[in-house]
């Protein structure tokens, strides 16, 4: 068995939504500092803002949470992380950007890869993967809201001693 989830929509939308909205008004204020013409602030500002959002939501949607019997790879933007269900400890509520609720499963230990969401090998693992803890979490509600009752909530009860 191999499911393979990628981040929700709405969370991908979010993760550039602000920072689109706040470009576009940085955007506006240089513009009318700088005295160019409304339309024209108004038509770039909609304009870098999109595409700024469009590149975001690609990056997003890029990553995936694979499950298997064994256990859980995560594929973030510089690294991949591997966990198994038996080093499985306990899961946490946090909410991202102060307002997106998410679940956060944390392991013992967790397997770690310098590789891109492209597949391509990288030099080496960003240094504050093990600094934050990103080696043995994951992000289960990015991928997944309802996990506790589906197929990851039963391989967890199945093989886990948490």
């Amino acid at each position: 068995m191999q499911i393979i989830y990628r981040p929700r929509w709405s969370l991908a939308f979010f993760s550039g939504g602000v920072s689109a909205a706040v470009l576009a008004l940085v955007y506006c204020l240089l513009a009318v500092a700088l005295g160019l013409p409304a339309g024209l602030t108004v038509a770039v500002a909609v304009i870098v803002s999109a595409v700024y959002l469009l590149l975001v939501v690609v990056k997003v949607r890029r990553r995936s949470l694979t499950v298997t019997e064994e256990g859980m790879i995560a594929q973030r933007d510089a690294f991949r992380v591997a966990v198994k269900w038996v080093d499985f400890v306990d899961v946490q509520s946090k909410r991202l950007g102060g307002l997106y609720p998410v679940d956060i499963m944390t392991f013992s230990v967790g397997a770690v890869e310098p590789v891109d969401g492209r597949g391509r090998r990288r030099k080496r693992i960003p240094p504050k993967v093990h600094t934050i803890g990103a080696d043995r979490r994951i992000q289960v509600g990015v991928y997944a809201p309802d996990w506790r009752t589906g197929p990851i909530g039963e391989l967890i009860a199945r093989h886990s001693s948490g």
